[in-house]
């Protein structure tokens, strides 16, 4: 970065002068359809692009910070004008009148709002604000998205003191599930993999199914997708299904990539559950269809009680799912020193003989990157091609050919990991010791590691693991330090792209 940045940012009158000028270009460079220029004037403006030159990102990183400064004078003019801004209807989104980009930065301005109680923060019911949660509704335990998902970048994942303490009494953190919040960089990548497996699942067992008919026996196959085994399932002549012998995936097929345990399919569910249990916000879809351990007690279209409807439009799901699925793809950074880059090459191979490879598969094939929802409400879907339109760095297919390839290191399914990372009880009927390989992509950018934020080095976590991965573990502990360093160096490699974040 040049020093000239610094030199002409000494003095406060010309910080102002800066901050304005940059403020009004910004809000010019991209300006929202003419149906919210009112509304989201000085809300702050967001892009899917990265510059390479840090100067510039840091310009730019100045100017979303005098937008947020000039936002928060105008929130106090007029409260519902940040509301105003952050809650377009599903039909305004499936209309077209929206470009991709404009739902991006709508969803951006709702992660990183302030939520108050006259958006609908909290319940009647629930403290204002609880570091434990109590049952399903949770705490709420958190005023913003990106106050707990920030390391790294955008959708970032949180440090140890952003953990949330899930399903206690209310009371007492031992009641509890600690849970470190994730990175969801290249989140749609991920779902979109999800779903593509869940296809070759479910076609297998309408297979099977057919094969048992036609037989007049039960039809048993090895349940494969992606190359990765989920165990076996039998076919009955009568249409039943065995899943005894299943293995990481539930009874219903569906891969659900998301939570620590696995239980969410989609970024729309994770939308939803994670505005309700740390928010308080209830979206509307959710006050129709979940039962009051979810939503709360008090019935109707105000379930928590607090006197707000419609806390969460469809249209704000919406947009908050596709800037979660636009996030960036993850990156591999190698050292600049030539004998660490001997060091990252010899740990990478060492982490496949090691067996970490098995349930960490470095990548999987996606046949297509349109990442598409489906509208809740009966209007059209809304669509983005996650390989030019996404936030950069982006998915692109191999210099070499063929198809696109999601280099996420997980196999997207669950595991047994042992005594040492064992909880306390059943998570919503996924076993004590029962996790989603987690993903490596940007793990270096990502710290610290495990579900509860236990340990804050690479080499430890990788001490913790047991059960199926007890003998790539102790292969691990066996290594020679030079070895172990070659590993720490190649998971090191896996980071974020570089870019200045203005808190």
């Amino acid at each position: 970065m040049s020093r000239s940045i610094f030199t002409v940012f000494t003095s406060p009158i010309l910080w102002v002068g800066l901050a304005s000028a940059l403020s009004a270009c910004a809000l010019e460079s991209n300006p929202l359809p003419s149906a919210q220029k009112g509304a989201a004037r000085g809300l702050g403006i967001y892009t899917t692009a990265l510059e390479d030159d840090l100067d510039e990102q840091t310009y730019q990183a100045l100017a979303r910070d005098a937008i947020r400064r000039e936002n928060r004078f105008l929130s106090a003019v007029e409260p519902e004008r940040v509301l105003a801004s952050i809650r377009p209807s599903e039909k305004e989104l499936e209309a077209g009148i929206y470009s991709t980009e404009d739902i991006f930065q709508i969803g951006a301005q709702i992660f990183h709002t302030t939520f108050t109680p006259e958006m609908g923060f909290g319940a009647k019911d629930l403290p204002n604000l609880a570091r434990f949660h109590k049952g399903r509704r949770g705490g709420p335990d958190a005023m913003r998205c990106d106050s707990c998902h920030w390391r790294g970048g955008p959708g970032g994942a949180g440090d140890a003191a952003d953990n949330a303490y899930l399903q206690g009494d209310g009371d007492r953190q031992s009641t509890t599930l600690a849970r470190n919040p994730p990175s969801l960089a290249g989140a749609g990548l991920v779902e979109l993999l999800a779903r593509e497996m869940t296809a070759e699942l479910t076609q297998t067992r309408a297979k099977l199914l057919a094969q048992a008919s036609k037989d007049g026996k039960p039809a048993r196959e090895q349940l494969v997708a992606k190359g990765v085994s989920f165990g076996e399932l039998e076919a009955k002549p009568n249409g039943a299904i065995d899943g005894t012998s299943l293995e990481g995936v539930d009874f219903d097929l569906v891969v659900k990539p998301f939570g620590w345990k696995g239980h969410f399919a989609s970024l729309r569910d994770v939308v939803e559950d994670e505005l309700a249990t740390h928010h308080g916000l209830l979206s509307t879809a959710l006050v129709k269809a979940a039962d009051p351990e979810r939503v709360g007690p008090f019935g109707g279209t105000d379930p928590d009680g607090d006197g707000v409807v419609d806390e969460i439009v469809e249209g704000q799901v919406t947009a908050l799912s596709l800037f979660l699925a636009m996030q960036e793809v993850p990156i591999v950074e190698p050292p600049l020193d030539q004998d660490q880059v001997v060091l990252l090459a010899k740990g990478q191979t060492q982490f496949t003989a090691l067996g970490c490879a098995t349930c960490h598969v470095p990548s999987l094939e996606l046949r297509s990157a349109s990442y598409t929802l489906t509208s809740r409400e009966g209007g059209a879907s809304v669509s983005v091609d996650l390989a030019n339109n996404a936030a950069e760095p982006r998915i692109s297919p191999p210099s070499a050919g063929g198809p696109l390839r999601v280099f996420l290191y997980s196999d997207l399914k669950r595991h047994d990991m042992g005594d040492a990372l064992a909880e306390s009880k059943i998570d919503r009927g996924v076993g004590p010791r029962f996790f989603l390989t987690r993903p490596l992509w940007g793990i270096a950018r990502s710290r610290p590691y495990l579900h509860d934020a236990r340990t804050p080095m690479l080499e430890e976590a990788i001490l913790a693991h047991g059960g199926e991965a007890e003998s790539a573990r102790n292969a691990f502990v066996a290594l020679s330090e030079p070895e172990r360093a070659g590993v720490r160096v190649f998971l090191t490699s896996l980071t974020r792209a570089r870019r200045l974040l203005v808190p």
